[in-house]
């Protein structure tokens, strides 16, 4: 069982993306939707990953290296569109035009072998979104949100993002810079908790939210 885990891991999107659309209602806005289109581009990604080698005989790295872009673009950008002091956004604009440079500088000149992890842009992406993170629940817990942000879908989405991302970066850092040899099993046993933590977050989100506090 554990060494099928990669197949589960794929299907633990459909714990959040499935029930999101039977609580579509209580995304009013544009920026709340994006979270529920996301997870489904997530998991048609991962999906695509999984069978890209089967389909094609060639290795899947590109895929999951796309979506390092794709997703912490995302992440990012989200952050900008929550944050409510202008100075906060100023950082997170600058933040994300920095990572999309970093990314592309990697694949021109330092990672150009796209075969690989693209394990340095991932920990900048993950620093980042910390950064940003902790400023958008520093600005929560200095307003009158403090009494309603368990209501909010963007609190569980920056939760669950936190809690996949942040304790998986020691894991791949250790593995690709400190020559921690990479056991297969145990990595997908890592990335199946880490992302069953990540999808009940979002699954708890579009439960408990309530719509007035998603716009």
């Amino acid at each position: 069982m554990l060494e099928n885990l990669n197949l589960y891991i794929v299907y633990l999107a459909l714990l959040s993306a499935i029930p999101g659309i039977f609580f579509y209602f209580k995304l009013p806005s544009n920026k709340a939707k994006s979270i529920l289109f996301f997870i489904w581009i997530a998991f048609f990604i991962d999906f695509i990953g999984e069978n890209f080698t089967k389909w094609t005989g060639l290795v899947r790295f590109p895929i999951y290296n796309l979506y390092i872009l794709i997703s912490f673009s995302y992440y990012i950008f989200l952050l900008k569109s929550l944050l409510a002091k202008i100075k906060n956004q100023k950082i997170a604009l600058s933040f994300l035009v920095v990572f999309i440079g970093v990314y592309f500088i990697n694949i021109i000149f330092i990672q150009n072998n796209l075969v690989t992890t693209f394990t340095n842009v991932f920990a900048i992406g993950v620093i980042m979104i910390l950064f940003l993170s902790c400023l958008y629940l520093f600005e929560i817990f200095s307003s009158e949100n403090i009494l309603n942000f368990k209501k909010s879908i963007y609190f569980w989405f920056i939760l669950g993002i936190l809690a996949f991302h942040v304790p998986i970066l020691p894991y791949m850092l250790a593995i690709d810079f400190f020559l921690i040899e990479n056991n297969n099993t145990i990595f997908n046993f890592v990335l199946f908790i880490l992302n069953l933590l990540m999808h009940s977050c979002f699954l708890i989100g579009f439960i408990c939210s309530e719509k007035k506090y998603n716009y």
